[in-house]
């Protein structure tokens, strides 16, 4: 397989590779924002778990034992919307940039394949420093 045909079926790969990381952190970024929405909709249901206000009426252990129970509820409802959701969004964050990470890997990759096409455009005076150039590349 001549240069020419290796460095093709490179590029063709790292803009796949390139393609594909893209797809992954725009879902990503996508969940975040839907996440965020819904946390923004959680907070204000929680607020509502302790309404609405027991009435002068209601008094009592029976009384008490209800309105303990809506607060025991809300406390709940806000570590699971609070703290894990502090927490999942740390993991996406961090997928995310994982994601960057390797976009820019096959990024520079491809500069080295496009350096190395560019080389052999040159003529035969070029092929050898054009395949040194193909040797760095690190994914094949």
């Amino acid at each position: 397989m001549g240069y020419e045909s290796m460095l093709a079926d490179i590029k063709s790969s790292l803009n796949g590779k390139i393609s594909d990381v893209e797809d992954k952190i725009e879902k990503l970024k996508k969940a975040k924002k839907d996440i965020d929405t819904l946390q923004e909709e959680a907070i204000t249901e929680i607020k509502d778990i302790v309404k609405p206000e027991l009435g002068k009426h209601w008094t009592g252990t029976k009384a008490d034992d209800f309105d303990k129970g809506r607060e025991d509820a809300k406390s709940e409802a806000s570590k699971i919307v609070n703290d894990k959701y502090n927490d999942y969004m740390a993991s996406i964050s961090g997928e995310i940039l994982d994601l960057e990470f390797q976009k820019a890997t096959y990024a520079g990759e491809l500069v080295l394949a496009n350096t190395a096409g560019d080389l052999l455009a040159k003529g035969e005076d070029y092929v050898e420093e054009a395949g040194k150039h193909i040797s760095k590349l690190k994914w094949w």
